[in-house]
């Protein structure tokens, strides 16, 4: 899964320069640092913040559209004329082959560091929350984010923004995702590891969705899917580090155990599903299945829609989502 050269992709071309020069972007040199760079297109006022994480990866998050995150490959996919990843290869090729000089200001960058006892303790501040104002907008609902499941795994900071921490497969807070309405960011200092749930002995499937609010949605609306499984969520587009990491939590699981990849219903999702799979197929005696939402994008999508069907019923009853998937 290791690829050489979308790991150069990913290190060598500064995406803050990229993205000035090859998709009209301009820094705004207010907001931004020498660490973080915010950047804005004049034409479609799309707001994005660039930075260098500590693994040598250059990555972005889109102030606008929490679901718009990743490295330079998920930024010319989402915004390039790319529509496949042969495509998005020769782009990169072209920019790679053609020197450049850089702007004295990505002379001068450098890395967040990463301090991760600053981050759990920052998180553990936070983690006594019992309910989130921004997640239940999102459909979520109270009882869900008091399960025991998730309990100390998402907390509110002093600004009302929800946090879900990232942990590895011992347990050590690597940092936390910060999310409110128009607006996700990730902790200065940490990296992105896992959204992981509580660990039950009687646990003998685990879920992994894109994103930490996936999770909660599917818990919610597929309580009988869900019975006896445990959560993970990547994040978005996993990097190298992450895939080796969900590789561990996957070895780990107890014989005859299943992993569903609870993905989203587009291509990102396909291309991710394909990576759980083939690392399942490496541990023997474990099970796959995916579990996609149609036609709805993500499972959030489908809670949302179900929540409006339970305040528009007559019963009071929630309307089943017509057109789910079931184990594709």
């Amino acid at each position: 899964m290791y690829d050489q050269e979308l790991e150069r992709f990913k290190s060598d071309i500064a995406l803050a320069h990229f993205a000035i020069d090859r998709y009209g972007y301009r820094r705004d040199r207010r907001e931004s640092s020498r660490a973080s760079h915010v950047l804005r297109h004049p034409a479609t006022n799309d707001k994005i913040i660039v930075r260098k994480d500590v693994d040598g990866h250059w990555t972005y998050f889109s102030v606008r559209d929490e679901r718009d995150n990743g490295t330079i490959i998920d930024f010319v996919r989402a915004r390039g004329h790319c529509p496949s990843l042969g495509d998005i290869r020769e782009e990169l090729r072209q920019w790679l082959g053609t020197p450049r000089p850089e702007p004295e200001y990505l002379r001068e960058h450098v890395a967040a560091p990463r301090d991760r006892h600053a981050v759990a303790q920052a998180f553990d501040a936070a983690k006594n929350a019992d309910n989130s104002p921004y997640l239940n907008a999102r459909g979520v609902r109270p009882e869900t984010l008091r399960d025991p499941r998730f309990a100390g795994t998402w907390g509110l900071d002093t600004r009302g923004n929800t946090l879900f921490v990232h942990t590895t497969d011992a347990g050590e807070v690597t940092g936390f995702e910060i999310k409110n309405r128009g607006f996700t960011a990730f902790s200065t200092g940490g990296t992105k590891s896992a959204w992981q749930s509580t660990v039950l002995p009687s646990d003998r499937a685990l879920i992994i969705t894109e994103s930490a609010i996936d999770a909660l949605s599917y818990f919610q609306f597929q309580r009988e899917t869900a019975a006896g499984a445990r959560f993970l969520s990547t994040a978005g587009a996993p990097s190298r580090h992450q895939l080796e990491l969900l590789d561990r939590i996957v070895g780990k699981l107890p014989r005859a155990s299943t992993v569903l990849a609870a993905v989203d219903s587009d291509v990102a999702g396909d291309k991710l599903a394909s990576r759980i799979e083939e690392l399942v197929r490496g541990h023997s005696a474990l099970a796959f299945r995916r579990h996609s939402p149609s036609p709805a994008k993500d499972w959030n999508d489908v809670l949302q829609q179900a929540e409006r069907d339970y305040l528009r019923s007559p019963l009071g009853l929630p309307q089943s989502a017509a057109g789910l998937e079931r184990g594709r």
